[in-house]
């Protein structure tokens, strides 16, 4: 069985490495950059570190003992994905572009930059953070200075010395200022609204602390266990008992007036929607660094990019030498820019109309032997993606190998079963803290939700590790059995 998988980050090498696992050898993973590590080839801006607690943020089959802290750098997660790929023998054809992807009625016809390629199954591991996110701000065009996104950041530009602007105070920017506000001359930071944040308490692990790591795994396996349950607790609070929230809003609230003593600054940087409807950010020195004398935080609306600076709404123009963007991305394009074209010729852009939906955010009807990783519905405010895409994996896995045992040349999900998960799954996200009025990158203008999993990681889980009775359709085989 070939199988062909677009996209070379963590969903790509860990699917390739899995299936490898498995024993299926004939195995394809095409990557448009020069090199492996989607987010973490991309995202090299000053700061760039994950979230998630290292013991988490790293596949359960390749535990690394030797993370060098409690939350890994990005160069660090860009070798240890590298790594992984070396030792379980993933070789991706990078700087190779998937344009189209066309089912033919047994197979599918993949194009690509390098020429067109054949597959019996098609694995879209494009995740959900790779287009970034650039707002229509009037003259932005024209400004005289270098201005760039943080996953696009630019290393040749020298920022010490020179007055930048920060554009967005999310999960990237919380990073980026900090790490250049000692060097810059000045830095403005435009904040369209503040989100809750909760200290991060990172720290650099000691060697003899790695040694043990080392000499004794399960401690790794114990430290992993605890952290997944802290954030499988923080899915729980967001969906089902919202009430367990409160310790959180206490806790930021505490971080905020524990660093800021000016009251004006204090209101600016404080929430005013519930704690979770926004993605909490971890940080211990976001705070302390708007207190500096060579940062100002902005929060009157940006009418336009001048030639020299930034106007804002109230008329005053402050000048900057470089603009840099942390606007996020354009999360709800879950396969883009690849068309694939299913059953019939219908497109996937046209079987989702407004709305993605997949079951299990992994499959779609009419979609035959195609698989979806960090797929719709996938995402959520706590958790590592890492374990949600190794949980999809294990119905990848399963299907693959009912597929198989059948002796068929195809499965898909049952539109019933589709559609019965679809409204079950949107009936439980009306009660999240994620439609509790704010404005996110989940929810779409029209209230649509195509991101976020409403219940906990642990369900996932065990939702993903075997196949529901008759959710599946094999055809192909001499029994064209139902899964």
């Amino acid at each position: 069985m070939n199988v062909a998988i677009v996209g070379g980050g963590f969903a790509g090498i860990g699917a390739a490495a899995l299936l490898r696992r498995a024993g299926h050898g004939d195995v394809t993973v095409f990557e448009r950059a020069e090199r492996i590590g989607g987010v973490w080839h991309h995202n090299t801006y000053p700061g760039a570190a994950c979230d998630i607690p290292s013991h988490l943020y790293e596949f359960s089959f390749a535990p690394n003992p030797r993370w060098s802290r409690r939350y890994a750098p990005q160069a660090e997660i860009q070798a240890y994905l590298e790594d992984v790929a070396r030792r379980h023998g993933v070789a991706a054809r990078t700087g190779t572009d998937v344009t189209a992807a066309r089912w033919d009625g047994a197979r599918w016809q993949v194009e690509t930059s390098a020429g067109p390629h054949e597959a019996d199954v098609l694995i879209a591991a494009c995740g959900q953070l790779t287009t970034p996110s650039v707002p229509p701000i009037p003259g932005l065009d024209r400004f005289g200075g270098p201005a760039f996104h943080t996953a696009r950041w630019q290393h040749d530009v020298d920022l010490t010395g020179r007055r930048v602007a920060v554009l967005g105070t999310g999960c990237s920017a919380i990073q980026v200022v900090p790490a250049i506000q000692p060097r810059v001359a000045h830095v403005d930071v435009y904040q369209r609204s503040p989100g809750w944040t909760i200290p991060r308490l990172d720290f650099a692990y000691r060697e003899r602390t790695l040694r043990l790591f080392e000499r004794f795994p399960v401690l790794q396996r114990l430290d992993r266990a605890a952290i997944y349950g802290f954030h499988n607790l923080g899915a729980i609070a967001m969906t089902r008992h919202r009430w367990l929230l409160e310790a959180f809003r206490v806790l930021g609230r505490s971080q905020i007036n524990r660093a800021i003593k000016d009251p004006e600054l204090r209101r600016k940087v404080t929430p005013r929607d519930e704690i979770g409807c926004k993605r909490i950010m971890l940080t211990d020195d976001w705070y302390p660094t708007l207190t500096r004398d060579n940062v100002e935080l902005v929060t009157d609306r940006i009418a336009e990019v001048t030639e020299t600076g930034i106007r804002t709404e109230d008329g005053t123009e402050r000048p900057a030498d470089a603009i840099v963007l942390a606007t996020g991305f354009a999360t709800h394009a879950f396969v883009a820019p690849m068309a694939i074209a299913g059953e019939g010729g219908r497109t996937l852009a046209e079987a989702w109309g407004d709305v993605p939906r997949a079951y299990l955010g992994i499959t779609v009807p009419g979609f035959p032997n195609l698989f979806l990783l960090y797929g719709p519905n996938t995402n959520g405010g706590t958790g590592s993606v890492v374990h949600t895409i190794e949980c999809a994996m294990q119905q990848v896995l399963a299907a693959l190998e009912l597929l198989e045992r059948a002796d068929a040349r195809r499965i898909e999900v049952r539109p019933e079963a589709a559609e019965a998960f679809d409204r079950e799954l949107r009936a439980a996200l009306a009660g999240t803290v994620w439609h509790s009025g704010c404005t996110n990158w989940y929810v779409d203008e029209h209230g649509n939700d195509p991101s976020q999993w409403p219940w906990s990681w642990s369900a996932y889980k065990r939702r993903t590790a075997e196949l529901t009775p008759g959710a599946y359709q094999l055809t192909g085989s001499t029994t064209h059995a139902p899964a």
